[in-house]
């Protein structure tokens, strides 16, 4: 196989070949792809009909996507003992047969919320914290929200700079950030600004997974805000979004504690469970 750095000109066959309903999750997403793939060293191959992605930075590959005897093909003639195929739904990993460990990688798994219930519209289950959080926040500071535009990408990276002279482990945020907005165009980011009654700022963005869901990927405020604006930040991205798309993509928890119990603060409706198979 000839592997190569992926490139924008890639976008329209990953996009023809993935089939949302075989492979759901946000990893496989072309502009996932695109603005993680200098971080984890993401490679393309394949061809007009199928593509499959390397991974230099674990030696792994993710779910081939596109003509399926091609893809079974690839994983059976390609993947060697100890290297792993991520990003499988349980059937596309239980379909493997013998000759392989199956894991289910719960840290890589997907929250999916209702937006109707982000937005807390009526009839919709929500955690009452959730709820108290958004309305308290807004009586006490009141702010301003509006859809994201071009015009804001350099305040989003000054907020995002400031993240990470605060937090220097935090620092590939700001890579990720850059890459997606290097190429905001081309991309098809959206999202939304919050100015707060001081002058202050938050931004909340994300894309279309598929036509029915959107994936959030980032949600950064000024360090002088509370860190309540971040849920605000998500109910005011849901009020945004409830007209377009039923469901929003909250990503993983990476095993991370904190970041599951935050999470679980919106009430996710499901998890999109993604399985890891090594060969033996």
């Amino acid at each position: 196989m000839d592997y190569r750095p992926l490139e924008i000109e890639d976008r329209d066959r990953v996009e023809k070949c993935r089939d949302p309903q075989l492979n759901p999750f946000t990893a496989l997403t072309f502009t996932s792809l695109f603005t993680w793939r200098k971080e984890y060293g993401l490679e393309i191959a394949g061809d007009e009909d199928y593509f499959v992605i390397r991974s230099r930075h674990d030696n792994s590959y993710f779910c081939p996507c596109g003509d399926g005897n091609k893809c079974k093909r690839f994983i059976e003639e390609n993947v060697k003992a100890g290297e792993s195929v991520l990003y499988l739904t349980q059937e596309q990993a239980e379909a493997l047969g013998g000759g392989w460990e199956i894991r289910k990688r719960d840290d890589l798994s997907e929250y999916i919320c209702a937006t109707p219930a982000l937005a807390l519209k009526e009839g919709f289950h929500m955690s009452h914290s959730f709820k108290d959080k958004c309305r308290q926040y807004k009586k006490r500071h009141p702010y301003e929200a509006r859809l994201m535009t071009k015009a804001d990408l350099p305040l989003i990276i000054d907020i995002a700079q400031k993240w990470e002279e605060a937090d220097p482990e935090g620092a590939g945020d700001l890579q990720v950030l850059q890459e997606e907005i290097s190429s905001f165009g081309e991309v098809t980011l959206n999202g939304v600004m919050i100015t707060a009654e001081n002058g202050d700022h938050a931004f909340i963005m994300g894309y279309e997974n598929t036509p029915e869901m959107f994936t959030m990927t980032m949600v950064k405020h000024d360090l002088t805000l509370p860190l309540l604006m971040t849920p605000v930040c998500v109910h005011e991205l849901a009020c945004a979004l409830v007209d377009k798309y039923p469901y929003i993509n909250l990503e993983e928890d990476l095993g991370l504690e904190g970041l599951r119990r935050s999470k679980l603060l919106y009430s996710p409706i499901k998890q999109l469970e993604v399985y890891e198979a090594v060969r033996k």
